[in-house]
């Protein structure tokens, strides 16, 4: 029978991420996220000019609603682009030999890591945008959650492919 132990560990012995590690996202997946950028602002900005025209037509003045929601999709807008232009350098995944992590996020900072022993099965995602960007989204999938606990998006294809293939070798080792 042996003896349950859990001794105390410093947070200092730990092993660390370092910044250098991570490996940026390729390009294609930045002109992606600012292609759906430009599409749907495009798209906001159109039904409030419809809005206002129909606004003009009706009263030949502007209410205060249609300056509101014009100020808050202009104020989105702008919040989205700066977390697109400053927060894509900052997204990266890093593999090292027990586990995978992925960074992101400008205004709301995040790093996800995920033990490869933790993993029951992975997945690739490629919707038509992505498909025609040649990207893919890397899922994984952990124990006791509905969802995927780690979701890579904007990988090179063959890369998450040669990724997903070890990853799927180590978890039929286990």
């Amino acid at each position: 029978m042996s003896l349950f132990s859990n001794t105390s560990v410093r947070i200092d012995a730990l092993p660390s991420l370092q910044e250098e590690e991570f490996e940026g996202l390729p390009l294609r997946y930045r002109a992606l996220r600012m292609a759906i950028f430009a599409i749907v602002m495009l798209l906001v900005f159109a039904a409030l000019g419809v809005l206002m025209w129909f606004e003009w037509q009706e009263l030949n003045t502007f209410r205060w609603g249609v300056w509101l929601a014009l100020g808050a999709a202009f104020a989105f807008g702008l919040m989205w682009a700066i977390e697109e232009v400053k927060g894509f350098p900052l997204r990266g995944v890093v593999v090292r030999e027990h586990d995978l992590s992925y960074r992101s996020g400008f205004f709301k900072r995040e790093t996800i890591t995920v033990p490869f022993n933790r993993v029951q099965h992975s997945e690739i995602a490629q919707g038509p945008l992505a498909r025609a960007f040649s990207v893919c989204t890397l899922k994984l999938y952990t124990a006791g959650h509905s969802g995927a606990n780690l979701r890579v998006p904007g990988m090179d294809v063959d890369r998450a492919k040669r990724l997903r293939q070890q990853l799927d070798e180590r978890v039929s080792q286990s």
